[in-house]
């Protein structure tokens, strides 16, 4: 896919629905599998705040590690721990991956992908 017309429209498919983990890892595997092939782009900094319930168990552990439970309260915030992927908001506490998160992912790769391509004209 080393293509940026195809890239444009496979990121235009994805359905941005309520398996928000699901919509995430796919934008997520279709850029990552994009900057691989061609070296062109770097996307990643749209995905440096979201992290997985795995990293997000690790952070806790060093969280409670370093400040005991009341670190580790402000950490877990009213984040839903029943979710695969999270967000680490502006004070570094974790929050819930939103339905806006994964518009704004995706209309922020849409527009560098249209600068590209308005630019090669």
């Amino acid at each position: 896919m080393k293509d940026l017309k195809e890239l444009k429209r496979r990121i235009e498919n994805i359905d941005i629905t309520y398996d928000y983990a699901e919509t995430y890892e796919e934008l997520y595997n279709i850029i990552i599998d994009y900057q691989n092939e061609t070296q062109e782009f770097d996307f990643k900094y749209l995905f440096e705040d979201y992290i997985s319930y795995d990293e997000a168990e690790e952070i806790a552990k060093r969280k409670l590690e370093e400040g005991g439970l009341l670190k580790l309260y402000y950490f877990l915030g009213s984040a839903n721990l029943n979710n695969d992927i999270f967000k680490i908001d502006g004070y570094g506490s974790l929050v819930d991956l939103e339905l806006d998160d994964l518009q704004y992912i995706k209309e922020e790769i849409l527009d560098i992908i249209n600068n590209k391509l308005e630019g090669e004209e």
